[in-house]
């Protein structure tokens, strides 16, 4: 029959006129589908990478007690020693939220001295993931983290 036919005709050739090829056709563009929704993700995650990357390179380059350390998750992790020792961290993760509709941004930071674990969290969709907003979160949290780091290990 007919290549390259859309959904409803497809599923017409198939259930009313018992065309076999349109199941495999079916298939096919499901698989399309799929491979082209896991690219615009791919896409969403790498802006927001992005923003993570460019904030690491200027973190560093502001406090040289701070560490990028690698991960194994979407994200960035900063350890920062004061007298040979680790005495706070922050970390951003990125990650598809539990319902799969969306991308949540976290930050987890902690310094010893000042402030147990803190956690919070941004929600996006998948499809629409807003830069501002995302380097509002993230330069907020760096803002918080560092200003507590100072007080606490600044003129020490």
């Amino acid at each position: 029959m007919n290549s390259g036919r859309g959904e409803f005709t497809r599923k017409f050739d198939r259930d009313i006129l018992g065309d076999a090829s349109a199941e495999e056709e079916e298939r096919a563009a499901q698989k399309a589908a799929l491979k082209a929704e896991d690219r615009a993700l791919e896409e969403e995650f790498d802006k927001i990478l992005s923003v993570l990357d460019y904030r690491a390179k200027w973190l560093t380059r502001r406090f040289p007690e701070a560490r990028n350390v690698d991960v194994d998750f979407r994200g960035r992790r900063f350890e920062f020693t004061n007298g040979g020792k680790v005495r706070g961290t922050i970390q951003f993760q990125t990650r598809l939220t539990e319902s799969h509709q969306g991308i949540t941004v976290e930050s987890t930071m902690d310094l010893e001295g000042a402030f147990p674990r803190r956690h919070d969290y941004v929600n996006f969709p998948k499809e629409r993931v807003q830069i501002d907003r995302v380097k509002r979160f993230v330069e907020t949290k760096l803002m918080q983290f560092a200003s507590d780091w100072q007080d606490r290990y600044g003129n020490a």
